[in-house]
């Protein structure tokens, strides 16, 4: 492709893409990559990136981010959080409810989206919480926009929802072609085991550690997974990270 002028070239470095990594040189034109050939084969541009050493990737998806705007800045905020994506070669982002107000009706995710249009580095979408008392407002959130549901089965702040509740949400889910993230604990055995670690002084890390053992992850997996298979629901169980909930992510 020696014709014409692009906007932009990246010479000398190992392209990296599904069917391998290569050497090779990339033309971009209007934003849309137009040519992957060998250096000397690629055309004029008007400026030129050189790669030389260096790997070319194409530019990488966070499903599952936290920017903590509105509500919770100090911890982060969407200026901070996409730069810091945008310079590790993140280009787009996917951002999750648990703000404040957290993105539960048309009115929250409003409120996040105009933060969102204004501070966002790069491209993002944004979830909609699946919560014990907002199941009403999932169709509005749908039509506005929000690229999944999440929702929380463990401690959380904002609180959890009950069998009841999140098998009614799967098929709402399922209804409007929304995902959930699934943040898969047992709450009680939780609470439970939080408590008496407590009364016993336990304030160290390993106490946190111990008071969740495995079978809250595999117990509250396996009801996930039930759940969703008999309301159609697509699920996707969010920082997993307990191996014996592994087998039955791969069977379900």
């Amino acid at each position: 492709m020696k014709s014409g002028v692009v906007d932009l070239v990246v010479r000398g470095g190992r392209i990296v893409s599904p069917e391998g990594v290569v050497a090779a040189g990339l033309a971009v034109r209007d934003g849309v990559i137009v040519a992957m050939a060998g250096d000397e084969a690629l055309p004029d541009a008007r400026d030129t990136i050189d790669a030389t050493g260096r790997y070319v990737i194409p530019g990488v998806i966070d499903p599952h981010v936290h920017f903590r705007s509105p509500g919770f800045e100090y911890k982060e905020d969407w200026t901070t959080g996409t730069a810091a994506a945008a310079f590790g070669g993140v280009t787009t982002v996917l951002e999750m409810p648990n703000s404040d107000p957290p993105t539960t009706t048309l009115e929250g995710l409003r409120v996040k989206q105009a933060i969102a249009a204004r501070d966002a580095h790069v491209d993002y979408g944004l979830y909609g919480m699946l919560g014990q008392a907002n199941l009403a407002d999932l169709p509005d959130l749908a039509r506005h926009g929000v690229i999944g549901l999440k929702c929380f089965m463990g401690n959380n702040p904002i609180g959890r929802l009950d069998d009841g509740a999140l098998l009614e949400g799967f098929e709402i889910a399922a209804r409007l072609g929304l995902r959930v993230a699934v943040h898969a604990e047992n709450a009680t055995i939780i609470e439970r085991r939080t408590a008496q670690l407590r009364a016993a002084g336990r304030r160290d890390a390993a106490a946190h550690l111990e008071s969740r053992p495995s079978v809250c992850a595999v117990e509250a997996v396996s009801r996930v997974i039930t759940l969703a298979e008999a309301a159609g629901a697509s699920v996707h169980i969010t920082h997993e990270s307990c191996k014996d909930t592994l087998p039955l992510i791969r069977s379900g």
